[in-house]
């Protein structure tokens, strides 16, 4: 991660365009919104879930922040509230924790994004006068996209920037679609069951945290579906960028050049989990789907023993 990081400081550093700068702020600031937003959610849901917690002591007496066992008398105060507020201080900080990791890999990716769509810029305006010009620009070119993706490692080794990203995240990726499907699948069953008067009626705060939890999950789950899409449609746009030039001011031999490159773009940077599917639009909406089929199968068999 660390070598991740000193990669995006030396690209903001090399930045000398205000068209690219502006651009790369753009994603900057989106990924801090994205970071910010994700946050409040999830204060929302901490809160309305203490919220919930509390006033269920009303009626049914002392409860811990979630249900555990203890091997010896923990229900007497001072212990208790002691208890209390470490699991509640303990849940604010994995929750956080957990969206902070949700939210740098977006970051990674937008910035990926940014530098894909310098070098789009860089082959739109490839037109010059002399070979020599050409040749230097394409090689700044090759070497910018050579740069984003492979990185000096020790000095010997090498390892690609998306590929180091891939290896990091891919495992924990496909828990998490697998986790989401799930999560989405139960939720939504147990709201089903509420609305069908199958369990006792919900409180408003109880409702509240519902609504941001089912939020939050939908939101974690597109989030790594956006950033994909957007890997995905910035690197196929190097094509339209290397056509869009004026490549028919070229000679024969250096507009072939720009044919490798539109050849590599079929080929566009991916973001999988567990290198079994890519993250983009529609896998979120075969997810959805997936989720619904299964709350559907549980509808029925809940229907059938009734």
């Amino acid at each position: 991660m660390k070598d991740l990081l000193n990669s995006m400081e030396d690209d903001w550093k090399e930045v000398s365009k205000e068209e690219d700068e502006k651009k790369m702020m753009k994603y900057a600031k989106f990924s801090r919104g994205l970071a910010k937003k994700a946050t409040i959610v999830c204060t929302g849901i901490i809160v309305s879930y203490t919220i919930k917690r509390c006033l269920s002591m009303r009626t049914e007496g002392r409860l811990y922040f979630f249900p555990a066992y203890f091997p010896f008398e923990s229900m007497a105060s001072p212990l208790f509230e002691f208890k209390f507020i470490g699991m509640m201080i303990g849940t604010t900080y994995y929750t956080v924790t957990y969206t902070a990791v949700d939210t740098f890999l977006a970051m990674l990716i937008l910035h990926v994004c940014g530098q894909l769509w310098r070098l789009q810029n860089e082959l739109i305006n490839l037109n010059s006068t002399t070979r020599k010009e050409f040749q230097m620009k394409l090689n700044y070119i090759v070497k910018r996209h050579d740069y984003l993706n492979r990185i000096n490692h020790n000095k010997t080794n090498f390892f690609r920037f998306i590929d180091k990203i891939e290896d990091e995240f891919n495992i924990m990726l496909l828990f998490q679609i697998l986790g989401c499907t799930a999560q989405l699948c139960m939720e939504c069953f147990q709201g089903l069951m509420l609305m069908a008067g199958e369990a006792e009626e919900m409180p408003l705060i109880e409702i509240c945290f519902f609504g941001f939890y089912i939020f939050y999950v939908l939101l974690q789950l597109y989030l790594y579906c956006y950033v994909g899409e957007q890997l995905w449609s910035e690197s196929t746009e190097i094509a339209s960028a290397a056509y869009e030039c004026k490549w028919y001011d070229l000679s024969p031999n250096d507009a072939k050049t720009l044919i490798l490159i539109i050849r590599r773009s079929r080929s566009p940077l991916r973001l999988t989990a567990g290198k079994f599917c890519t993250l983009n639009h529609e896998l979120y909406s075969s997810v959805l789907k997936t989720s619904m089929g299964y709350l559907s199968v549980l509808r029925a068999t809940i229907m059938d023993k009734d």
